[in-house]
């Protein structure tokens, strides 16, 4: 959803368009249409400054706020001392 590059899916992070909103799928379990990035830096600041009205492997659109939202627990989730 952001850098475009193909990748293997165990190296990316897939977000879930659930109707209650968008969020981190780290298990890849949750139901719904989902988008993968790549869990690097330059990827999740290309996914926060996206100029696009919806993005299409979720089917809506993300307000800028409602992207750095996702980010932040992303960068929470994935820290070595979080607790999953």
């Amino acid at each position: 959803m952001a850098c475009r590059q193909v990748d293997f899916k165990d190296a990316l992070v897939r977000l879930a368009a659930r109707s209650e909103g968008v969020m981190v799928d780290l298990g890849g379990t949750l139901g719904g249409r989902g988008g993968y990035l790549h869990p690097r830096q330059e990827c999740l600041e290309l996914f926060v400054k996206a100029k696009v009205a919806k993005f299409n492997s979720l089917g809506r659109g993300l307000e800028r706020a409602a992207r750095v939202n996702l980010i932040t627990e992303l960068a929470r989730r994935l820290a070595p001392n979080a607790a999953f």
